[in-house]
């Protein structure tokens, strides 16, 4: 039942504890009042047995008892809804406010964003209270459809969770299909990201809003039609050749001001700081205008709200003070290293690899730690290792205290700013209470100073410094290339020696197409343990909006997603990747990667397409569910038939470790060998005479379904690969850091390996 915009303002509001148990409502039928009693009563118990928060176990019951009580509940309120991939929490925190606070308004301050939190969240509001509701990406859909929602609030779309969210695509799809179904609804959607605008332009009304964004890698391909998307920096627009491009905004985001296209002009006094939490408030500001709020009397209402969940909150224990801060994946991460890179202060950064933060932490390699160059860093938490080996070849000098509440100690400072991922955040947050922390509640700038740093995010140069155990020379910037001579372009060359003076040319094969899981960071491994080594390095990019440079070296491709694979498998068919494999470059080809490169994989749909025939594999797409989770494989022999460069190695000690995430079944023609005899996991999805295997080989060409990045995870690999593009022997290195997370992911998954 929908109300009219402009009937919900503070006065219609009605009042009610959003976390308190209320009367069972008359007008529910018997089965719904007894599904929202339980709903209430099973939360209030655990909060008081103290098992819980109780924001999704009452639910739970409750939609055991009532499956359709989410929809029943939000029958006859207002009803926002929030989704996004990253700010959904804090932006479904500030329009609550607007819309008269927590306590006058049906929501989850928890976040608890799938259905049995909405349940809870709507079983013990008052009725007709105004439902502020964040959603998961995944559910929009079949919450939308149960609650006819007056406003949907969608912020932005990006790389999430890969194991358990579709990739960004297919929910940008999902989202386009549903708000179809939604003609009474409108929606605020984000001018400035393309896949947002996409998935928004099926609704009937929409109102745009310039809310600006850092992350572009994930847009880097048109939704409609699979073609480039062009960007100009300095005015925000973008657009594709089949005429998909920004809308002309209702609502823009400038500096500190909201500015609507009749002039007026807002402006925004938050306690929450940070570029993200400013277009947080102008998202959640229109969607309050839309729901009968003032714009400025919603902002300032916004200015109360210092902390959500704890984020930005700072706390004090024996003399150490903490910012904590939550990002989730690379787009949350560039915000808040944008944030942060001007301070002075160590980084305390957490790391988990759970179900709600996606099992594969190869996302890491998107992120650019390069900005914290000159801080220490304390990688923490129970992926520490991961990421000390991204510090590593970031050239960031760093610790590692897989304890958290230690690493805020052992950073040495009396302040410090942590930073961590989604359960990574949660658990510090719950070991710290009740041991005498102190907590600080606003957390402006630098630990208490206004927040200086505004939109415009500055390069971090990278210090000569030597983080693990090795003396280091930062990797190079990769050379971004679209064909230029200068950058990447160019007559084939003679290859590199460990003692010649021409550069290892490493090339990341499409990164804008080829980029989704993490992949591209095998380019920066082979580099930085190229240049360690004493090589001159030339890192490049090359991205589908130009020609491929035929004088690299190696040449690495990775996952993607379908649309954009099957664009990189045209491009690559023009034969400059098989050309230069001729003149003796090597190859390494990862998942969407590995199958193009083959003789012809599936899209979306199933139907084949052709690959570029490098390898002798044919890829289908497979009978059942995805394939997802840790893979180890005994490789058959060094990659290329080669001995490992650097010394001896047994077979039991070069065990590959990674991490696997595809739905597809891979089958060896006789001229290829498979890189390796699975012993965990899946690989390729088909057997061989000896069982099941991962990936293939043939000469210089190499094709696996290791995530990790794999070379990150498999440093002896990384260094038989580099061993072919140099045909030299290549002293050893120390790999500390590395071995120790080798070994870790081995015994996570139950291999045993001799020590090297």
């Amino acid at each position: 039942m929908k109300r009219p915009a402009g009937s919900v303002g503070h006065e219609a509001v009605a009042v009610g504890g959003a976390g308190a148990s209320t009367p069972v409502r008359a007008r529910l039928g018997v089965r719904a009042r007894l599904a929202a009693s339980a709903s209430v009563a099973v939360s209030a118990l655990s909060r008081r047995l103290h098992v819980g928060g109780g924001s999704v176990i009452g639910g739970r019951v409750g939609l055991l008892i009532d499956p359709g009580l989410v929809g029943t509940l939000a029958q006859g309120r207002p009803v926002a809804l929030v989704s996004a991939t990253n700010g959904k929490t804090t932006t479904t925190r500030l329009l609550a406010a607007a819309l008269g606070g927590p306590a006058r308004v049906a929501t989850s301050a928890a976040g608890a964003n799938l259905p049995p939190g909405l349940a809870v969240a709507l079983a013990t509001a008052r009725p007709g209270a105004p439902a502020v509701l964040e959603v998961d990406e995944a559910y929009l859909g079949s919450v939308a459809h149960a609650v006819d929602p007056d406003v949907v609030v969608l912020m932005n779309l990006s790389r999430d969770q890969l194991d358990r969210v579709s990739e960004v695509r297919m929910v940008a799809a999902k989202w386009r299909q549903a708000l179809a179904g939604l003609p009474g609804t409108t929606v605020v959607a984000n001018a400035d990201d393309p896949l947002v605008v996409w998935g928004a332009r099926s609704a009937a009304q929409i109102v745009w809003v310039a809310a600006g964004a850092l992350w572009r890698q994930d847009a880097g391909g048109c939704p409609e039609c699979g073609g480039g998307i062009e960007q100009d920096a300095a005015t925000g627009e973008w657009w594709c050749s089949c005429g998909l491009r920004r809308p002309t905004p209702t609502v823009s985001l400038v500096g500190d001001e909201l500015v609507t296209a009749d002039g007026r002009r807002l402006p925004l006094d938050l306690s929450l700081p940070g570029r993200f939490n400013r277009a947080n408030a102008a998202m959640a500001a229109a969607a309050a205008q839309v729901m009968g709020v003032d714009m400025g009397d919603a902002l300032v209402a916004m200015g109360a709200v210092t902390d959500v969940e704890g984020r930005f909150a700072s706390i004090e224990h024996r003399g150490v003070r903490a910012r904590l801060l939550l990002a989730k994946n690379p787009a949350g991460w560039i915000e808040l290293l944008d944030m942060v890179q001007d301070g002075a202060l160590p980084v305390v950064v957490g790391i988990n690899a759970r179900i709600a933060d996606g099992l594969d932490p190869s996302w890491l390699w998107d992120v650019p730690f390069e900005r914290l160059g000159g801080r220490l860093v304390v990688a923490t938490g129970e992926r520490c290792r991961d990421l000390a080996v991204r510090l590593r070849h970031a050239g960031v000098a760093h610790l590692t205290e897989p304890d958290q509440e230690r690493a805020l100690a052992s950073a040495g400072s009396p302040a410090v700013d942590y930073i961590g991922n989604y359960t990574a955040f949660q658990a510090l947050r719950r070991r710290v209470a009740g041991r005498g922390w102190r907590h600080h509640g606003r957390a402006r700038g630098e630990h208490g100073a206004p927040d200086a740093r505004r939109d415009a995010p500055s390069a971090a140069a990278v210090p000569d410094v030597s983080p693990g155990a090795v003396p280091t020379r930062p990797v190079p910037a990769a050379v971004v290339a679209r064909g230029d001579e200068g950058a990447a372009g160019g007559r084939p060359r003679a290859r590199p020696t460990a003692g010649t003076a021409s550069a290892l040319r490493i090339v990341v094969v499409h990164p804008d197409l080829l980029g989704t899981y993490g992949d591209t960071g095998n380019g920066q491994v082979l580099a930085g343990r190229a240049l360690w080594r004493g090589l001159d390095v030339e890192l490049v990019h090359a991205h589908s909006d130009g020609p491929l440079p035929a004088s690299g070296d190696v040449y690495c491709l990775g996952g993607g997603e379908d649309r954009p694979q099957v664009r990189s498998a045209e491009l690559l068919r023009h034969g400059a990747l098989a050309r230069a494999v001729e003149d003796g470059a090597v190859v390494l080809a990862v998942c969407a990667g590995f199958q193009v490169i083959g003789e012809s994989f599936p899209d979306t749909d199933g139907s084949l397409h052709p690959g570029v025939g490098l390898l002798e594999v044919t890829t289908v797409k497979g009978p059942g569910r995805r394939i997802v989770g840790e893979l180890a494989t005994a490789p058959l022999e060094s990659a290329g038939g080669a001995p490992t460069p650097g010394g001896p190695s047994t077979w039991a000690a070069d065990v590959l470790t990674g991490f696997e995430n595809h739905s597809a079944v891979t089958t060896l023609g006789p001229s290829v060998r498979a890189l390796g005899r699975v012993l965990v996991g899946t690989g390729n999805g088909a057997s061989d005479v000896a069982g099941a295997v991962d990936g293939a080989r043939h000469g210089r060409v190499v094709g696996t379904y290791l995530h990790g990045p794999v070379l990150a995870r498999n440093p002896r690999l990384a260094d038989q690969l580099l061993g072919l593009a140099t045909g030299g022997e290549l002293p050893p290195l120390d790999d500390a850091e590395e071995d120790a997370l080798r070994a870790e992911r081995l015994r996570a998954v139950h291999v045993r390996v001799l020590a090297r």
